[in-house]
């Protein structure tokens, strides 16, 4: 029949002795390991993997995506962050579009902050207070803390990407009632020396002496290209033996303003400290309300009747270009703003890069997540690759890169979020964790429960030659990669299947058994062997067992009968059966369902057996010399998985 691989068994003569008591390894380990003569299995130098050690490992970085290992903790080591493809044959990783890094490990910079910026991580961003960029002060050492990087903008441009000049800010000249930011200034100095400046937003001041007075602080204040004026009224000097304290008004820079920093370079212990005795009220908005930003210029286009005020209250011309002076003002509704009600607002989402505000504190709600930019005249978000959604919230799934599945998981998978993929984790022996990844809302460690989203990968889906075998489609981040069947190493020795007890005593009713996940129909209390095991073996997680008692025909009695389940094709040390026996009974009282283990499982699950290399783009294991599929007790058979030791070579024919 096309299609299928036929294996000519030819009459070369038995196998070698030498090959049976001194195991050689297939290729020599390619160079890259070492034989172990006792297995026949190569010990592979670090780099390097595959059963004969000719694929090359590609570097490891925090999983973007992933299932957790405990409440609300995920992001363990994966091959290229599972955000990138790995070429075994040079070890190197091709990253999905937007990250970056040998491993993928970081989230890129969008647009390489357009000349305009400088590419920071969030740790740092939460340590660079700038009071332009970033506000606070703290630290920031979470998961993503050296792996989202974004842009802290030169003074003159904002944006995500720093691809927008900024427009000049003022207060609205229509609203009243408002108040300036006050700020103190406490020197304590005792026959001191030196000199201390102050910092606003960047820009530092001229050396003040502690001798200097009120007038030498506001020359010095209003010598700095961003404060537009200011009022100080102190004693004289700055500095006493008992401490002066000086207020400095903003008489012309509206809004909230960020505190003044302290460089203090006195001597004998002198100190000096800054602090906000009123917060300022006035807004401090783009071209005052009173006009629109043209992003591009950084220029406001005021509306007829306002002009460039100085940003006094109440104001006068001046050379600010905020529309800051005169009068006019409309009622916008909450999705327009601007001055006319022309610019729609774009939906919000928490921030992928943002300064933290405290400690491991960030990822506060921004216009399209701070990942995109907005239609002002649409309010719809103009998502960066890799990022989708409304709000640019969402990372989308990884696109197959091959003609026949090049879609969305390689149309080999469903999309879901690290939240959604969680609450399927499963332990090594496949039994469900029953895990959450940000189910308490808020939770700082989860923040990106429901923003990140990766593959879950179709499985069990194969089309031949093996019947048996899974061939499923669970080996990469983007579902384009297929597994080659499991088994056990023909070459161990004494090796055996798992064995489990299941002890009932009722005499009516029925009950269910469930294995990784998976549960079976109703089994009767009085089944016989070919029921429970034809009803067990309907879990694909079972494929195949066999069903012994130790004493009637029934599976259950009113004494008791323990049944010995043999797994025949799961291998390994296996996860117990679970049950639900609520509705067996024992002369009309409830009845009784125990389960223990017999025999631990203790052959080798590994892929083609350790004696094969596995096809990826066909699930199908290419045996070495004198290995064939088996029937995973050492016999010829339809597994698939090069478990079965041949007499003669094998060969295949086209």
């Amino acid at each position: 029949m096309q299609g299928l691989v036929y294996l000519l068994l030819v009459l070369l003569g038995p196998i070698g002795s030498e090959f049976v008591l001194g195991f050689s390894c297939d290729g020599g380990c390619s160079g890259h390991g070492a034989c172990q003569r006792s297995t026949g299995r190569c010990t592979c130098f670090p780099g390097f993997g595959g059963a004969t050690c000719a694929s090359r490992l590609c570097p490891t970085g925090a999983a973007w995506v992933d299932r957790a290992w405990a409440v609300d903790k995920a992001h363990q080591p994966s091959q290229c962050s599972a955000m990138g493809r790995c070429d075994r044959s040079t070890g190197a990783c091709t990253c999905e579009s937007g990250f970056e890094g040998v491993a993928c490990e970081r989230l890129s910079c969008p647009n390489l902050c357009s000349g305009n910026g400088r590419c920071i991580s969030m740790r740092d961003a939460a340590t660079l207070q700038d009071d332009r960029n970033f506000f606070v002060s703290t630290t920031y050492s979470l998961w993503d803390a050296d792996k989202i990087m974004g842009c802290q903008c030169d003074p003159g441009f904002t944006g995500f990407d720093c691809s927008q000049r900024e427009c000049p800010k003022g207060d609205n000249p229509l609203t009243t009632g408002q108040a300036y930011a006050i700020q103190d200034v406490t020197c304590v100095c005792n026959t001191c020396t030196g000199t201390f400046a102050l910092s606003f937003r960047g820009r530092v001041t001229a050396n003040l002496a502690s001798t200097a007075t009120s007038s030498d602080l506001k020359i010095a204040l209003e010598a700095l290209d961003n404060i537009y004026g200011v009022s100080v009224v102190a004693a004289t000097p700055l500095c006493s033996t008992s401490g002066t304290i000086t207020s400095i008004i903003f008489t012309n820079n509206p809004g909230d303003l960020p505190k003044l920093q302290v460089i203090n370079n006195l001597s004998n212990g002198a100190t000096v400290a800054a602090g906000t005795s009123q917060v300022g009220t006035r807004e401090n908005a783009y071209c005052s309300n009173r006009g629109s930003c043209d992003f591009t210029t950084g220029v406001c286009k005021c509306v007829a009747g306002f002009a460039s005020g100085d940003g006094a209250m109440p104001p006068s011309a001046g050379r600010r270009g905020d529309c800051g002076y005169q009068s006019g003002a409309a009622i916008c509704p909450s999705t327009n703003l601007g001055h006319d009600c022309s610019i729609r607002e774009c939906p919000k989402g928490a921030a992928w890069f943002d300064g933290a505000t405290a400690p491991d504190t960030a990822h506060a709600m921004a216009e399209c997540s701070g990942r995109g930019s907005c239609n002002t005249a649409t309010g719809l978000c103009i998502c960066l690759a890799p990022f989708t959604g409304a709000a640019c919230d969402l990372i989308r799934c990884p696109i197959g890169t091959s003609s026949v599945y090049g879609a969305t998981c390689s149309g080999r998978g469903t999309c879901k979020s690290i939240q959604q993929l969680s609450s399927e984790a499963t332990n090594p022996q496949g039994n469900p964790l029953g895990l959450t990844y940000g189910a308490t809302p808020n939770t700082l460690a989860a923040w990106d429960a429901a923003k990140i989203q990766g593959c879950d990968c179709e499985t069990n889906d194969y089309f031949g030659p093996y019947e048996n075998a899974f061939g499923d489609f669970t080996g990469g981040h983007d579902c384009s990669a297929r597994m080659c069947p499991r088994g056990a190493d023909p070459f161990e020795v004494g090796k055996v299947n798992e064995k489990q007890t299941l002890t009932c005593t009722a005499d009516a009713g029925e009950f269910t058994l469930t294995f990784r996940g998976e549960t079976t129909p109703v089994i009767p209390f009085n089944a016989g062997t070919a029921q429970v095991q034809a009803t067990l073996q309907t879990l694909e997680s079972v494929r195949t067992a066999t069903i012994t008692f130790n004493s009637g025909s029934v599976v259950c009695s009113a004494t008791g009968v323990t049944t010995t389940v043999e797994f025949t094709f799961m291998q390994g040390d296996l996860s117990p059966l679970s049950y639900d026996a609520s509705a067996l009974t024992l002369a009309s009282n409830p009845g009784a369902l125990a389960v223990g283990e017999l025999v631990k499982g203790t052959k080798a699950n590994v892929e083609c057996s350790a004696r094969g290399v596995c096809d990826r783009g066909t699930g199908i294991c290419s045996c070495y010399p004198y290995f064939l599929s088996s029937d995973g007790a050492g016999g010829l058979g339809r597994r698939g998985d090069c478990g079965y030791i041949s007499p003669y070579p094998s060969v295949t024919l086209s």
